[in-house]
C-alpha cells in the first residue's frame, strides 16, 4: 500500500483510536465520504482535508507527505465537541483561575464522595 494522503489519515484516525463515523459526524462530512478518502477513491476538498488535519491534530504537509507525524495518544485529544470547548476555556484562564477551578472541582468531587 503506497503512503498516500488516504493512507495517512486512516493511520491518524486509527492512531488515535476513532471510528469513521465520529469523525465524519465531527468534521461534518459521512463516513461513506471519508472511507472513500481513505480508500483513494475520492480525493477530498481541501476544505475538508484540512478539517480531517485539524481534527487529527496533524498538518497538511504530513498528509502530503511531507513529514512526519507527532506522537499522540487518543486520550490527548478531546473526544467530543464538550470537552473541546472546555480544552479551549481552560487554555484562556490564567494560572490562578485554574487553581480556584481545580479547588471548586475538587470540593465538588469531596462533596459528592461524602
Amino acid at each position: 500500500m503506497s503512503d498516500t494522503i488516504g493512507t495517512r489519515l486512516r493511520r491518524a484516525r486509527e492512531g488515535k483510536g476513532l471510528n469513521q463515523v465520529d469523525v465524519g459526524e465531527a468534521v461534518g462530512i459521512s463516513r461513506s465520504y471519508l472511507s472513500d478518502i481513505e480508500a483513494g477513491k475520492k480525493d477530498g476538498s481541501i476544505k475538508t482535508i484540512s478539517a480531517l488535519a485539524q481534527y487529527y491534530d496533524v498538518s497538511l504537509d504530513y498528509l502530503a507527505g511531507l513529514s512526519v507525524p507527532s506522537v499522540q495518544s487518543s486520550e490527548d485529544i478531546p473526544h467530543d465537541d464538550f470537552e473541546r470547548v472546555l480544552l479551549k476555556i481552560w487554555r484562556a484562564m490564567s494560572d490562578e483561575e485554574r487553581l480556584g477551578l481545580m479547588a471548586l472541582l475538587k470540593a465538588r468531587i469531596d462533596t459528592n464522595a461524602a
